[in-house]
């Protein structure tokens, strides 16, 4: 082999480890290009979990429309409301308990 190929064959070498760096470390390569997919995946993650908590208020919504037994169910529990021939019974002797010395 001549000086003038092994001269060539470094040159070539050397420009093809150079493109190679590049397209590995620049602005728009192939570490960035993994980052970005790392973050996608998390943000794909986030809209996963934000579908499921708007799937059940859909369905909360659609029974608060339509279903009068759920209605009646959030209405007691949520807001302390009876029906009209339901007694409720609060205990206060938790609150005496706790003042005693």
């Amino acid at each position: 082999m001549t000086i003038i190929e092994k001269t060539g064959l470094f040159a070539a070498i050397f420009i093809f480890l150079a493109l190679l760096c590049i397209i590995v470390f620049s602005k728009n390569g192939v570490l960035d290009y993994k980052v970005l997919k790392e973050k996608e995946a998390v943000i794909q993650d986030q809209i996963r979990a934000v579908e499921v908590v708007n799937h059940k208020l859909e369905n909360e919504i659609q029974s608060l429309k339509t279903d009068m037994d759920y209605i009646k169910h959030v209405a007691k529990h949520e807001h302390d409301m009876a029906e009209e021939d339901e007694l409720i019974f609060k205990d206060k002797s938790g609150d005496k308990r706790d003042n005693r010395p």
